[in-house]
């Protein structure tokens, strides 16, 4: 699998709209838009890296609702909801080393 990042987005960028614009690249299994206080961004994962690939060529620098998007390979290691880790330093298990010093 291979995650982009996407950046410089309008802020009121949708997941469905990121959608739209990466589907046709290639089969996706997540696509995330993130809001920080003065940005908006990101991030798309394909099962494929060529079709990861293939999206940062075609959409990199591309406009959406008038602001030139940035497209690059995402740099860190994708977080996942279902993750069963611990948060704080990463040990598998429901409750890890972290979670048992704390209580």
């Amino acid at each position: 699998m291979s995650q982009l990042f996407v950046g410089r987005l309008p802020r009121d960028t949708q997941s469905s709209e990121l959608e739209r614009i990466f589907e046709k690249y290639g089969k996706m299994s997540r696509c995330d838009v993130k809001r920080g206080v003065n940005s908006c961004y990101g991030f798309v994962e394909f099962a494929e890296t060529k079709d990861a690939e293939d999206a940062i060529k075609q959409c990199d620098g591309m406009t959406v609702q008038g602001e030139r998007i940035v497209v690059e390979m995402a740099t860190g290691a994708a977080k996942r909801r279902n993750d069963s880790s611990c948060f704080r330093c990463g040990t598998e298990g429901k409750y890890s080393c972290c979670d048992i010093a704390w209580l």
